[in-house]
């Protein structure tokens, strides 16, 4: 009887850690203030003119106090967009304030923006949104089905099940 309890809760744990275990894991990013939720990052020089631009998506998302002078190009390295590998399509948005509603003055795949010669300039109160999709090859199935078969095998184990 001791043995089964001990199995029993030993798979509830093991449950447990399998639902909780990935809010766990995740990490606040590097650099910046957290304020209510909203990261906040200054990039400028002391006395340098500078200007807001939200940024979402990528790799830091929230709102980055940067020089009047910085280019798209440049915020997209501060906030770490892009990237990710070969099978992942980032498209860049960029979006801007006129006449009262926001208008999207940019849609372009990353491969294309990043062989441009000149990026768009930035005003206070753009909004930058990186968008990745990711296409899931052959070897992420196998992870996926190999973790579900170990799964499966641990907790019937745990549980002292016998399929017959």
């Amino acid at each position: 009887m001791g043995t089964v309890r001990l199995r029993s809760t030993l798979g509830w744990v093991l449950c447990l850690m399998w639902v909780v275990g990935p809010a766990w894991a995740q990490q606040q990013g590097a650099g910046g203030m957290q304020a209510g939720g909203t990261a906040y990052y200054t990039f400028a020089r002391p006395g340098q003119n500078t200007i807001e631009v939200l940024v979402l998506g990528g790799g830091r998302s929230g709102v980055y106090e940067i020089g009047d002078n910085v280019s798209l190009g440049k915020l997209m390295a501060l906030a770490g967009g892009g990237g990710g590998g070969g099978r992942t399509k980032v498209t860049v948005h960029h979006f801007r304030l006129k006449n009262g509603n926001r208008t999207k003055i940019l849609e372009e795949r990353l491969d294309d923006f990043a062989e441009r010669p000149q990026y768009p300039s930035l005003r206070d109160g753009d909004v930058i949104r990186i968008e990745s999709n990711q296409t899931i090859g052959w070897r992420d199935g196998l992870r996926i089905a190999t973790t579900a078969l170990s799964l499966t095998l641990t907790l019937l184990t745990l549980f002292d099940v016998n399929v017959r």
